[in-house]
């Protein structure tokens, strides 16, 4: 039996958005791991080699002919030693953008989730209807039969007979559509949740059917404080602000003097070093000898480029200020879908209530017109409306029990608790 909960986690393990999603909040990972890296000083390899065909110059600075090459090799280093704190704020923004992504994550799958209550809820309301239908069908063939045999004992006229097999049709008719909903319903859920092909899926309404309606006793205020603390929606706005700060002041830390500390250590062979034998200077020798590390610190002052970093921290701030906007914006739009869902849940409770007590004077109004009909009382038609009255309070009852159950599980996501 496939349960609502179940269908979730089908969902959140298989839907592709999602997976897609989830990539990009690795990536942002990445980019904050990175970011960390750029304050560990550079370490490179490097190697060079020449190679002189015809004439060359030896450690004396003679001038010799013939092949000859010579090899440089070494080690260098840099590090930022200032830079306006532009690379503790880099790794803050990424922070924050790696955190607004999480959120962003989060979001993906509490749409995913709100699209799958809201249809498992039609699913399990239709199949409902199926039941329903089926009822009325039963109750109108028991009295066709009951009016066959009585036409055959002469106590009614023929023509009952087509009175109440009209009505049969048409109750086949309905059922045939309601099957036919349930079966499209029950599809689009399948493939919602990205359920295998062939795979067994039958739905179980006990976890909306455990859940009466009844009244809530929440407020706007209590939902909406703890949708500004959970829900990812806002948080992300709040991640994006707090990203927008940073870049500000990494803007700002651009206009400073940067200082950078490099060095080196290399040394070279050459073929044409020789001794004063004429034999070639080993390798070791030429190590010593033409070793050279090296220590060095570099300013730089922004002048001319100086101007192009003040229009980048202005245009910071409209960034930043927009952030706040959007902030704000998103706060006002959660606090309006809290108070709509706030304001139907009580709406279909009461529906609910008021429902439940007409489908109550229904059944026993059914019963009388029933009985009646038997009687002779009355024609077919009075049949029907009763029998038509009876369904549609029950799926009033239905629909007010299943839209209350979504309305609940939404609240449940802005105050965090699914």
């Amino acid at each position: 039996m496939w349960t609502l909960e179940k269908c979730i986690n089908q969902a959140l393990e298989q839907n592709i958005d999602l997976k897609i999603q989830q990539n990009l909040e690795q990536k942002a990972v990445y980019d904050r791991r990175q970011s960390q890296w750029d304050m560990v000083p550079s370490l490179n390899g490097w190697g060079n080699s020449n190679f002189d065909f015809r004439r060359s110059t030896n450690q004396n600075n003679d001038i010799s002919s013939g092949t000859t090459y010579n090899v440089g090799y070494g080690v260098s280093s840099s590090m930022n030693l200032f830079a306006g704190f532009t690379s503790w704020n880099t790794i803050a923004a990424n922070r924050y953008n790696e955190m607004a992504c999480g959120e962003e994550t989060k979001l993906a799958s509490n749409t995913l989730k709100i699209a799958i209550i809201n249809l498992f809820s039609k699913v399990i309301y239709q199949q409902a209807l199926v039941k329903v239908a089926k009822e009325k069908l039963d109750v109108s063939l028991a009295e066709s039969k009951r009016i066959a045999a009585t036409i055959e004992t002469g106590q009614m006229e023929p023509v009952a007979q087509s009175e109440i097999n009209a009505t049969v049709s048409g109750n086949k008719l309905a059922l045939s559509q309601a099957e036919n909903e349930y079966q499209l319903l029950k599809l689009r859920l399948a493939q919602l949740i990205e359920l295998p092909e062939n795979t067994n899926f039958t739905i179980s309404s006990l976890e909306i059917e455990a859940q009466i309606p009844d009244e809530n006793m929440q407020t706007l205020d209590s939902v909406y404080a703890a949708a500004c603390q959970n829900y990812p929606s806002v948080l992300k706005k709040e991640y994006e602000l707090d990203y927008y700060r940073k870049q500000l002041h990494i803007s700002r830390g651009k206009m400073a003097p940067s200082i950078k500390l490099s060095g080196s250590y290399s040394s070279g062979f050459y073929s044409t070093d020789t001794l004063a034998n004429g034999k070639q200077t080993p390798v070791e020798a030429q190590f010593n000898n033409y070793l050279n590390p090296s220590v060095g610190v570099s300013l730089s002052i922004p002048i001319l480029n100086g101007r192009y970093y003040n229009f980048q921290e202005k245009k910071s701030r409209i960034d930043l200020e927009n952030a706040m906007y959007n902030l704000e914006n998103q706060k006002k739009l959660i606090r309006r879908e809290i108070e709509n869902a706030l304001q139907q849940l009580e709406a279909f409770n009461i529906e609910y209530q008021h429902a439940s007590d007409n489908l109550k004077f229904a059944k026993l109004s059914f019963e009388t017109y029933r009985e009646k009909y038997r009687l002779g009382l009355i024609n077919t038609t009075d049949f029907m409306n009763a029998q038509n009255q009876l369904s549609l309070a029950q799926s009033e009852v239905l629909r007010a029990h299943y839209s209350w159950f979504v309305q609940l599980e939404t609240i449940k996501l802005y105050e965090g608790r699914r």
